[in-house]
C-alpha cells in the first residue's frame, strides 16, 4: 500500500467513526498527512459507498458554498459537492434531533429535481432547464464531523461536504416561465428573523450550480442522474441551531418548511 493510500485509508477511517456517531475526529491532515482535493473526494466516496453497502441508496447531490457569504463563513475559496443518501431524508422534521448531530446548523436552499440524466462538460443552463422537473423549497441540515468545526477545504470535502440530511418542501414547481434567481427565502428561529435572500446567491442562479456540478462531476466519470435532487447551496449564511429551537423557513413561491429541533 503506498502512502498516499495509506492516508487516504486512514482519513476514511477517521471520519468512518465519527459519521457512525462517534466523537469529532481530530484533523485528518494534522494526523495523517495532507490530500489534495482529488484524493479529499475519493475519501467521500468511500464514505458514500460504505452507506449503499448498508442499504441506502443515492439520491442526488449537494453543492456547499456557491454563496459568497457561505464561503466567508467557511473561509472557502470556491465551491465544494457531497453526495446525498436516503437515510438522510428527514420525512417527519419533528424528528429532527440535535443528539444526532456533532453540532447542527441548517441552511434555506433551492432544490432542483431532474427528470433527465445530465453529462459534462460543457452544461449550458438551456441543458439544465430542459433536463430539470421543477424546484423545490429545501432545508440542509449541515454537520462537520472534524474537531472544531474548522476544517480544510479538503477536510471537509473528505467529510462529504458537510451533508447531514434535508428536509425538502410540500411540492415542485416546474421551471417554465419562472427564473429561480429570484425566489426568495426568509429563515426565522424562534419567531425572530435569522437573514433574507434569493436564489440569486447561488453563483447567480441555481441553474448555474447545476451546471457547475454536472461539469465538474464528469472529472470523475460521473453524471448527474434522472431523478436526482441537487441541492444548489445556502442562500444565507447558515445558522446553528440546538434543542428546543423553533425553525421556520419560508419561500416566495415554494411554500414553507417549519420544524422544531428536539433533545
Amino acid at each position: 500500500m503506498g502512502d498516499s493510500e495509506a492516508t487516504r485509508q486512514a482519513w476514511y477511517e477517521d471520519l468512518l467513526r465519527a459519521h457512525a456517531g462517534g466523537p469529532p475526529a481530530d484533523s485528518p491532515a494534522a494526523r495523517h498527512g495532507a490530500l489534495n482535493l482529488e484524493e479529499a473526494y475519493a475519501v467521500q466516496a468511500r464514505l458514500v459507498d460504505h452507506k449503499v453497502r448498508s442499504g441506502e441508496r443515492v439520491i442526488g447531490w449537494k453543492v456547499g458554498a456557491t454563496s459568497r457569504r457561505v464561503m466567508y463563513q467557511l473561509e472557502i475559496k470556491e465551491p465544494i459537492f457531497g453526495c446525498m443518501t436516503s437515510g438522510g431524508v428527514v420525512c417527519d422534521p419533528a424528528e429532527v434531533r440535535a443528539s444526532g448531530f456533532q453540532r447542527l446548523a441548517v441552511e434555506g436552499e433551492i432544490a432542483v429535481v431532474m427528470k433527465q440524466d445530465l453529462s459534462g462538460p460543457g452544461v449550458t443552463t438551456a441543458d439544465v432547464v430542459s433536463a430539470a422537473a421543477g424546484i423545490m423549497a429545501a432545508v440542509e441540515l449541515v454537520d462537520c464531523r472534524i474537531a472544531g468545526w474548522s476544517p480544510t477545504v479538503e477536510e471537509a470535502v473528505a467529510d462529504n461536504a458537510f451533508h447531514a440530511g434535508v428536509v425538502l418542501g410540500p411540492y415542485i414547481k416546474p421551471l417554465h416561465g419562472y427564473d429561480p434567481a429570484l425566489e426568495g427565502v426568509i429563515m426565522r428561529k424562534n419567531g425572530m428573523l435569522l437573514a433574507s435572500a434569493c436564489g440569486v446567491e447561488a453563483m447567480g442562479s441555481p441553474l448555474h450550480v447545476v451546471s457547475w456540478l454536472a461539469d465538474h462531476l464528469a472529472r470523475f466519470d460521473r453524471q448527474i442522474e434522472k431523478g436526482d435532487i441537487i441541492l444548489t447551496g445556502s442562500l444565507t449564511e447558515f445558522f446553528h441551531v440546538s434543542a428546543g429551537d423553533v425553525l421556520e423557513i419560508s419561500y416566495s413561491t415554494l411554500g414553507s418548511i417549519r420544524f422544531p429541533v428536539a433533545e
